[in-house]
């Protein structure tokens, strides 16, 4: 349990802490007009203290939120908000000025570096799953005699490729034909369907090469399947070095490029989040899944296009302005639904 005061105070610690990122003593708590003694708030920061929710670095220092801290306030004590509309605009003009091809991977690029330029942490921008979308055009393209290159879009904008070997040459009207054949068998479906139809729907198929027509639909499956680190777009990974906490703490920071250059830790964090509906915010220890950030915390907000869903957000330390920075991904979410409408 929780006073009124323990409240207040605790509301004040945090924003001091993340405004100066120094430990906050009662001195400086007196001066933000709660109208509380000195003496007052060093007893209730004591007793904040015994209940978990601030602690103290060492004896003369002043006090710290822990992660329960941060956890109390961003449940309990941060206001709802929006992004202001000056800035709203700033973030759209600096994503639009950027977009070179526009399509849905060159947007998240520059959704990432936006969101980085405008948080100051790790900007994250996680493609829409691909398993979750819907099969729209299959193109097959001659390298060589024997390697051909499926090229595989779905309705949200998507586009995979993937080159295949064939133990015999293959003639390019065949190919051609059992493109056409594929795209008039399976356009529409979603993955659980061609997962589950796809042979079958190509059993009275008269035209291409059945042997191929067989190969292009395991590789399709396949494709729909697999989890890819390039799906995962990251800006502003410099801004990790900028962060105080982890000069005082090379290990913490050594573990957290460790994981940034693996990906696939982050990828499934992020896909963890695409079905929520909320901005998602995991605080320190909150992040067990993956031991190497658990110094930081993850704040993501899931956009959708089509029946696909992805995921933006943020990294950065638990010394962050939670509310500025649910704001923004919540607004990035709901912008890259747009600029993909409008590009599709």
């Amino acid at each position: 349990m929780i006073s009124r005061r323990e409240r207040m105070i605790l509301e004040a610690v945090v924003d001091a802490y993340v405004e100066g990122g120094e430990p906050v003593g009662s001195r400086t708590i007196s001066k933000t007009g709660l109208g509380i003694s000195a003496a007052t708030i060093r007893n209730t920061m004591s007793d904040l203290e015994e209940k978990g929710f601030v602690y103290q670095p060492h004896t003369s220092a002043g006090r710290i939120p822990t992660d329960h801290g941060y956890r109390y306030y961003v449940d309990h004590l941060m206001s709802s908000g929006t992004l202001m509309e000056e800035q709203a605009e700033k973030v759209r003009d600096q994503i639009l000025a950027h977009i070179r091809e526009g399509n849905v991977e060159d947007i998240l690029d520059q959704v990432s570096r936006v969101i980085a330029d405008v948080s100051h942490h790790l900007g994250l921008a996680l493609s829409p799953r691909f398993e979750q979308g819907t099969f729209r055009r299959l193109e097959l393209v001659s390298l060589t005699d024997r390697r051909i290159l499926l090229v595989l879009s779905i309705q949200s904008g998507l586009v995979r490729t993937m080159a295949i070997e064939v133990d015999s040459p293959v003639d390019p009207t065949q190919l051609a034909e059992t493109a056409q054949a594929l795209n008039e068998r399976l356009s529409g479906l979603t993955v659980g369907e061609l997962k589950e139809s796809a042979h079958e729907r190509l059993q009275e198929v008269r035209r291409g090469d059945p042997k191929l027509l067989r190969l292009m639909v395991d590789e399709t499956v396949e494709m729909f399947s697999q989890s890819h680190g390039e799906d995962l777009h990251m800006g502003g990974a410099g801004n990790i070095f900028l962060q105080p906490e982890f000069h005082q703490d090379r290990q913490a920071l050594r573990g957290i490029v460790n994981v940034l250059e693996a990906r696939d830790p982050i990828v499934n964090v992020l896909e963890s989040r695409t079905e929520q509906d909320v901005v998602a915010i995991t605080i320190g220890n909150e992040n067990r899944s993956v031991p190497e950030i658990q110094s930081c915390s993850v704040v993501t907000s899931p956009y959708r296009i089509g029946t696909a869903s992805g995921v933006v957000g943020v990294i950065g330390p638990t010394r962050m302005h939670y509310l500025r920075v649910s704001s923004l991904v919540r607004f990035v979410a709901r912008l890259t639904e747009e600029l993909v409408r409008e590009r599709a």
